[in-house]
């Protein structure tokens, strides 16, 4: 594993507003910590030298020199001659032996329900009705011939119309957006990015070398006259949306912003990536939801719009199936880049996913109800148990996005942490120093009593009382 070596600026931005008024050095050891347990310290990851970050922290020497022992010894780090102090891999502690997780700790950092119920009884019918699949050699770069079909009828169905052709079979979503940034973005290009955003989104666009500029979601509407006004001056080679139950605040794009931003960043040659990962995933009894693409006015303008789709929110994370619906001649230089960095999609996987949409409308209407309940579960112990708080009043989606009314979001998942709740600051769905005052809250967990998970939410607000005073860094909302 190459090492990455991390400066005190990249490492402070990775921080946030992490002081409290406690023990530093064990707030700053406790912060490293959970950076490695959500994985954005990497394995093999060199933390800086005790002096340069003590210098760029604002604290002493000695803080960070106890800080690093602390972690050493709680073995999260070692250190190395010649090599300095490396991150050894995401761990979580469990009665003194650090090991992968921690049974008995409840995690809200992934929005992801659990399998469709009756996923086994698919696989069952897979194996029965199609032997024949395991005659092919598995390598599959474009996608199962059923599969495309079944993707393109359903956005006909949706009301776009839809052809195999315009189907390309993916990894998942998120192998999909990184396929599409390298594809069409060259360093220096200028990229947009909803803010706040799916965080690996914001990693391929700036992996491509692209720079990244933001249209701002409020916590409750879209600011629509900043968002045009940033897109037309930012002219853009591609733009990344969730335009459906966003992504972390479950809002959804209003129609006539749709229309004026599609016209506006086609008409200065951006591509858009339209996420619909969770479109169809509605509270309440479910509707349908018009594709963004769908939207465009010209032809042209739907020739811009790569759409992004896949089967992890509503059928299986496992299950590692995801489309990119995009003008033919795209989907060809996709399939010729793809090759490069991997061998295609699981045709097993494929034979699930085209079952699965066969009975799309029974996987959608199970999972809408699990939804449903779920976001009553959370809202309602919220609104008891920490009525301060204003919740994003999501539609449909996988979360909400709790305002804090302080700049405590860092903070605060480490007080959670030390009770055995992990939760996602509000600073990962953004630029480095923002949205503190914020905490993504799934709804979509497996197995999770959210008003538990609530309770001890509550308990640690309370324990971090004190260090409302302590300085913040600025944000932007």
């Amino acid at each position: 594993m190459i090492a990455q070596r991390l400066s005190a600026r990249r490492l402070q931005e990775l921080l946030g507003a992490w002081r409290g008024n406690g023990h530093s050095y064990r707030e700053l050891s406790e912060s490293i910590t959970l950076l490695v347990r959500d994985g954005r310290l990497p394995p093999a990851s060199v933390l800086p030298a005790e002096r340069p970050l003590a210098e760029q922290l604002g604290v002493s020497r000695t803080t960070v020199a106890a800080a690093y022992q602390r972690l050493r010894e709680e073995r999260v780090v070692e250190s190395r001659r010649g090599s300095g102090t490396v991150v050894l891999g995401r761990v979580g502690v469990r009665g003194g032996v650090w090991a992968e997780g921690d049974p008995d700790e409840i995690a809200l950092t992934r929005a992801s329900p659990g399998a469709w119920q009756r996923l086994p009884e698919l696989a069952q019918l897979a194996l029965t009705e199609h032997p024949d699949a395991f005659l092919l050699d598995g390598y599959d770069t474009i996608g199962h011939p059923a599969l495309r079909a079944h993707v393109a009828e359903r956005y006909s169905r949706r009301g776009l119309p839809t052809v195999p052709e315009q189907i390309m079979v993916t990894l998942g979503a998120q192998h999909a957006i990184f396929l599409i940034a390298r594809t069409l973005l060259n360093r220096g290009d200028r990229s947009l990015i909803e803010s706040p955003s799916y965080p690996h989104a914001r990693e391929a666009l700036a992996s491509a070398g692209a720079l990244v500029a933001e249209l701002p979601v409020g916590p409750h509407d879209y600011d629509a006259a900043s968002m045009l006004e940033i897109a037309s001056r930012t002219s853009a080679r591609l733009a990344y949306l969730i335009p459906d139950h966003h992504n972390p605040t479950g809002l959804s794009m209003p129609p006539e912003l749709r229309e004026r931003l599609i016209t506006n960043l086609t008409e200065q040659g951006t591509y858009i990536i339209a996420d619909e990962t969770t479109a169809e995933l509605v509270l309440g009894e479910p509707r349908g939801v018009l594709p963004f693409a769908a939207s465009a006015v010209l032809p042209h303008q739907r020739d811009a719009i790569l759409t992004v789709g896949s089967l992890a929110k509503t059928v299986w994370g496992g299950l590692r199936v995801g489309w990119i619906r995009a003008a033919p001649e795209l989907i060809a230089r996709l399939e010729a880049a793809r090759v490069v960095g991997d061998l295609g999609t699981s045709t097993w996987a494929q034979l699930l996913g085209a079952l699965s949409l066969e009975r799309y409308d029974e996987v959608l209407a199970d999972r809408c109800r699990e939804l449903t309940a779920g976001h009553r579960a959370l809202t309602g112990a919220l609104a008891q148990r920490l009525p301060e708080w204003r919740i994003s009043p999501a539609t449909g989606g996988v979360s909400v996005w709790a305002d804090l009314g302080a700049a405590r979001s860092t903070r605060l998942s480490r007080e959670a942490a030390r009770l055995g709740l992990r939760i996602s600051p509000g600073p990962q769905f953004g630029s480095p120093g923002v949205f503190e005052r914020f905490v993504r809250l799934p709804f979509a967990v497996s197995g999770v009593d959210l008003p538990h998970a609530v309770e001890l939410l509550r308990q640690a607000w309370d324990g971090g009382g004190a260090a409302a005073a302590a300085p913040a860094t600025a944000e932007v909302v």
